[in-house]
């Protein structure tokens, strides 16, 4: 609920330190376009000092017969709007994070940024820099769970390299990606939720000492699917200038953009409700007079029995009334040169799905597959393939990765090159074929780190670097830093930490993740193979080309894919 103190402050944009026309002392304040918001002084580390500003509401918060709706503007308010603490994340049955996530509260009212500033950019008297670039940033999570907080997305790092951080929530699962191909539930508000905190980033950057014309949007894993696909969405053409891509393409085989898994898996969640109507208006009804729990409970049902995610984002139809998000096959979109222009920044790690190693334990994940080798298949092509070579193709992958001796290991593997590793691979050769396209850079991070988050999580040991590990090396993991037996990381992990922040302060400003005048790491545009950088030891360039066994890989699942053109 918010938190209102009257204040006679009342210029637009300004912002003061230490102000005591309150009754409690205000550390930082400015001025939006709802009304006045009261932050909080933090220290970043080294002599940065920041200004944070947590749980700002973008818009109305999407409660009753909002629930489904396009979010609308954010109602002013009076006084002061108390943002020191974050709010709560959106409705979520999570399988991944854990102990990586501390929420303080779960609610549908989550529709909140939060916005981290160097305290020298903010407007006021004492402001000695403007206009600094922005750094929007969509969490992952499987289109299922996550959050912009702090916890897992702290921006100390960050904010250390003159930018301004902005962190936020958005509706996920159910919420987020329910699609009954109607004007009530079209689906992709998620990607809409995305596009209205990004027009609201326009409207007040100036707010924030920021520049609204020099906006990077990244992501990580669902999240770089989201960011990804709005490079090629026309309903978020000039919001943003460039593109981080941490695990995750809108070519990603995690996921299905087909309407036919949306209308298989709405019908699925809508019958585990008692919903049996065929009048997607009445279901609509319905689901907004439905409490929470009873929702929430029904999508929990529906996500289990999918696996470890359930709604996805979904190739729309025209409906009136509704600005269609997705109007094509994302490759096919790829394919035609759609968001060729916008430059990217594209990166995988080398274990990724070490990570989802408990989860598959937990699933049986090799028993399912040998009752059903269609298990094997990622789910695009499950959708995508005739049905008559979908068996074929799973029993190909199986006899690739398993040859016969099925091992969890093995199918970490299978996994990995499935779902990040080949969709990242792919999208560079697309780019490279693409005439005129801005440039590309593709990475692979394999940095072993001494203190590995995901081995202390999960419980875990692996060699080289899982799926999110890149991130904590951006954002800094503050869920960790009351652990028993936490101690502040090593020397190489902490030079690891700066290098990679670099990387993303130079992509920021030159669109090149090296500004040093010398081409360390080309972008893929400037050869005639793919190479990556290969990012394993702190400040130690390793610009390579792809190994034989990923040639190989990319030519087996390219041939997959080719079958669903047949």
């Amino acid at each position: 609920m918010a938190r209102y103190v009257i204040s006679v402050i009342t210029v637009l944009c300004v912002a003061f330190g230490h102000v005591s026309t309150r009754s409690t002392e205000c550390d930082v304040q400015t001025r939006i376009e709802s009304g006045l918001i009261c932050g909080s002084r933090r220290w970043a580390g080294g002599s940065t000092v920041y200004a944070s500003f947590r749980g700002v509401p973008y818009a109305k918060q999407p409660l009753g017969e909002l629930r489904f709706k396009e979010l609308q503007s954010a109602d002013p308010w009076d006084g002061y709007l108390d943002t020191i603490v974050e709010g709560p994340i959106c409705p979520q049955h999570d399988v991944l994070y854990g102990r990586l996530m501390q929420p303080r509260n779960m609610s549908e009212a989550c529709i909140q940024a939060n916005i981290h500033v160097p305290i020298h950019a903010l407007p006021g008297p004492y402001q000695q820099k403007a206009n600094l670039p922005i750094f929007v940033f969509v969490h992952g999570g499987g289109h299922a769970y996550g959050s912009g907080d702090s916890d897992l997305h702290g921006p100390e790092y960050l904010v250390q390299r003159e930018m301004i951080v902005i962190t936020f929530n958005y509706r996920l699962n159910v919420f987020g990606y329910l699609s009954l191909n109607s004007s009530s539930i079209p689906g992709n508000n998620g990607l809409r939720d995305i596009i209205t905190l990004l027009r609201w980033v326009k409207a007040n950057a100036k707010c924030f000492g920021g520049n609204p014309a020099d906006i990077t949007l990244g992501g990580q894993s669902a999240g770089a699917v989201n960011v990804h696909l709005l490079t090629l969405s026309k309903a978020a053409e000039g919001l943003f200038n460039r593109a981080i891509l941490m695990s995750g393409t809108a070519i990603s085989s995690f996921y299905t953009s087909s309407p036919i898994f949306a209308q298989f898996v709405g019908k699925l969640f809508l019958t585990s409700l008692g919903i049996n109507t065929t009048d997607a208006e009445e279901a609509h009804h319905q689901l907004t007079q439905l409490p929470l729990e009873q929702i929430m409970q029904a999508n929990k049902l529906v996500q289990d029995q999918i696996g470890i995610t359930a709604f996805f984002p979904v190739v729309e139809t025209t409906l009136p009334g509704v600005t269609t998000i997705i109007d094509d096959d994302p490759a096919v979109l790829l394919a035609n040169g759609v968001g060729k222009d916008l430059p990217l920044l594209v990166g995988f790690t080398s274990a990724e799905c070490e990570t989802f190693r408990p989860n598959f334990d937990n699933l049986d994940m090799l028993a399912r597959i040998q009752e059903n080798p269609l298990m094997m298949l990622p789910i695009d092509l499950i959708y995508k393939l005739p049905p008559k070579v979908s068996l074929d193709s799973a029993q190909k992958l199986e006899k690739r990765y398993f040859n016969k001796a099925p091992t969890m290991d093995k199918y970490i593997n299978a996994c990995s090159d499935m779902f990040y590793v080949y969709p990242a691979l792919q999208l560079a050769k697309m780019r490279m074929s693409t005439v005129d396209a801005a440039a590309m850079f593709l990475y692979q991070f394999s940095y072993d780190a001494v203190f590995n988050v995901i081995e202390k999580v999960k419980g875990i040991q692996f060699d080289g670097a899982a799926h999110i590990e890149d991130l904590t090396f951006i954002f800094r993991t503050n869920s960790l830093q009351n652990w028993p037996g936490f101690s502040p990381p090593a020397n190489e992990d902490l030079t690891i930490s700066v290098w990679m922040t670099n990387f993303v302060q130079n992509f920021m400003n030159c669109n090149e993740p090296t500004c040093e005048g010398y081409h360390v790491w080309p972008s893929v545009n400037q050869r005639s193979s793919i190479h990556y950088q290969n990012i394993q030891h702190p400040q130690f360039y390793r610009y390579e080309k792809i190994t034989q066994d990923q040639l190989d890989m990319m030519q087996f699942f390219e041939e997959l894919h080719n079958k669903t053109q047949t």
